[in-house]
């Protein structure tokens, strides 16, 4: 039996096997070169932010970008905006490069892919850094330059000098355009050193033309001439173009200027003219007290009067400022009521005697004058809640025009007899405690600067117009009224008494006084001359004291008081006596 016949591939179709074959072999070859050749690294033309990195691995690129834009990295930026520049440190505008992120970018890197392959052994792109941007950090930053771009406009102005109406021109403001700075600093960033961000123009809210428009149409026509102002059926008087000026301002309204009438400023512009017109003022509540131990403070009731209110009269005006025929306005009478009304007294509290104090001297003429004139003069006086009381403000100068007369007083360590008001310390003293037992806050007093053995040993006060002044502050929440009156004539000891009349707060003690560093006089001074006023020696020390306040019969705080009283060199008029042998 004959074996079977082998089939045969055709020749061409081996050659072609063979061929393909091969081809595989190639490629493989290639791509397993192409594999070693391309390696890990970059694709081969990448430039980053201007860095050639072709071929580099990733962390090589990273640390060239790294070394090559250390210097791009931190340079600062001139911004103009305007007339202004400003230096932008990239730190500060939250400005940084990402180095992983800008290499990742450039792609390559060891793959299997033959894309990957081929772009890595004959690709690569020109690429930007990739940069990270604190927002915030940056916003802060151009809004810092905005603060030095930004000018605010000025409107122009319009007002009276005197009554000449003179106009101030107005200037545009500039305002720095903060998104287009921001993204003018992103761009300038490791490109240049320099960018511009651009301003804008903001006009005032009243132009130059706008204030010369109101200048001719109403400042002007306001003062040309005065106004005829109607007062109810009452009467009228003539508003003057100085009131009109002094009391009339120009602001913004209406799309330009238009005129503000000042009320209050009005009303005290015109008051003497109302005054003429005939309107009934009204008269404030106030308290009335006798000089006698036995009177009481009463309440004196308030009266309204008839008024213009200040606005209506302010409103009435207005419109016919910019006429220049019929200047007339009318307003309506009001009442007015007082300031101080009958029932604001009474809820004052004046019902009681809170502080109250006596002294005693001798009985010259002048004492009595001065003592009992500055006692009526303050008799009646209301301090209300936080107010503050000045003696000197009450009496004012002492001059015989006033009627004081003369009197002994210190001057310059001496005894004066020829002082006008000599003799009113001993109201002054008096006062003083009567308010320091009424628990009233002492602002100021000062004692003398001899110890007279008549007053309080360190509690009393002197006054002097010009230098020395009794003050003390209402620092209760009543009211408080004075009254004083003397005793006695002429010849003989008088007496002042001092009382306060409020709501109790506190009961008052005065500790015992203590003295020490007791001074001897000097020598004893003989004077011959016409002039000569004798005087006996007198020792000086020093003293102290507290105030003592209770409430409830609890002690509730303590005020030390204290004073340094001179010595007194002794004055003898005559020739020192011989010495004897």
């Amino acid at each position: 039996m004959a074996a079977p016949k082998k089939n045969r591939m055709p020749a061409a179709a081996r050659a072609g096997l063979i061929a393909v074959g091969g081809l595989v072999v190639l490629l493989g070859a290639a791509y397993a070169a192409g594999y070693a050749l391309a390696g890990d690294g970059l694709p081969k033309d990448s430039v980053i932010a201007g860095v050639p990195v072709g071929g580099l691995t990733s962390a090589d690129a990273e640390a060239k970008l790294r070394k090559e834009l250390a210097a791009k990295e931190k340079a600062a930026i001139t911004l103009s905006a305007g007339e202004t520049t400003a230096t932008v440190k990239p730190a500060d505008a939250g400005l940084s490069i990402d180095y992983p992120a800008s290499v990742a970018q450039a792609g390559g890197g060891r793959s299997a892919n033959p894309v990957t392959i081929i772009e890595t052994l004959f690709g690569g792109h020109d690429l930007p850094a990739v940069t990270v941007v604190d927002g915030s950090a940056l916003d802060k930053l151009v809004s810092q330059i905005a603060a030095k771009v930004d000018v605010d406009p000025a409107d122009a102005e319009l007002a009276y000098h005197g009554t000449t109406p003179k106009v101030t021109a107005g200037k545009n403001g500039v305002t720095l355009d903060q998104s287009a700075a921001r993204e003018a600093i992103k761009k300038a960033y490791l490109t240049s050193t320099s960018a511009t961000a651009p301003v804008q123009v903001v006009e005032p809210e009243v132009t130059t033309a706008e204030a010369e428009q109101a200048l001719g149409s109403l400042a002007k026509p306001a003062v040309a001439k005065p106004i005829t102002v109607k007062v109810g059926d009452v009467g009228s008087f003539s508003l003057k173009p100085e009131a009109i000026a002094g009391a009339v301002s120009f602001v913004p309204g209406d799309g330009g200027l238009v005129a503000k009438v000042d009320a209050k400023t009005l009303s005290g512009l015109v008051k003497a003219d109302l005054d003429k017109v005939g309107l009934k003022a009204p008269s404030n509540a106030r308290f009335s007290i006798g000089q006698k131990k036995s009177d009481k403070p009463k309440v004196v009731p308030s009266k309204d009067g008839v008024g213009v209110d200040p606005q209506a009269l302010a409103d009435a005006i207005r419109p016919v400022l910019g006429e220049t025929t019929d200047r007339t306005a009318a307003v309506a009478t009001v009442v007015r009521p007082a300031d101080f009304t009958t029932a604001e007294a009474k809820a004052l509290g004046v019902k009681q005697v809170t502080g109250q104090f006596t002294t005693y001297f001798p009985g010259s003429a002048y004492r009595y004058n001065n003592i009992g004139k500055g006692a009526k003069m303050i008799t009646g006086y209301l301090l209300k809640p936080g107010e503050t009381f000045s003696l000197n403000k009450v009496l004012g100068e002492r001059t015989p025009q006033a009627g004081w007369m003369a009197g002994g007083g210190i001057a310059n360590g001496k005894i004066d007899p020829n002082i006008y008001g000599g003799g009113i310390s001993q109201l002054t003293t008096t006062t003083f405690n009567a308010i320091f037992f009424a628990g009233l806050e002492d602002v100021y007093h000062k004692p003398h600067s001899l110890y007279f053995s008549r007053y309080p040993m360190g509690r009393e006060a002197t006054l002097d117009y010009r230098s020395v002044d009794l003050k003390f502050k209402n620092d209760s929440p009543y009211g408080v009224v004075l009254q004083a009156w003397t005793t006695g004539r002429t010849g003989s000891q008088g007496s002042v008494t001092v009382r306060v009349w409020s709501t109790k707060v506190y009961d008052i003690k005065a500790t015992k006084p203590t003295q020490s560093n007791w001074r001897a006089p000097g020598k004893t001074v003989y004077d011959s001359s016409a002039k000569c006023i004798p005087q006996s020696a007198m020792s000086g020390f020093d003293v102290r004291y507290n105030r003592v306040f209770y409430k409830n019969g609890k002690k509730v705080k303590t005020e030390p008081f204290s004073w340094s009283y001179n010595a007194l060199t002794p004055v003898v008029c005559g020739k020192k006596p011989a010495d004897k042998d």
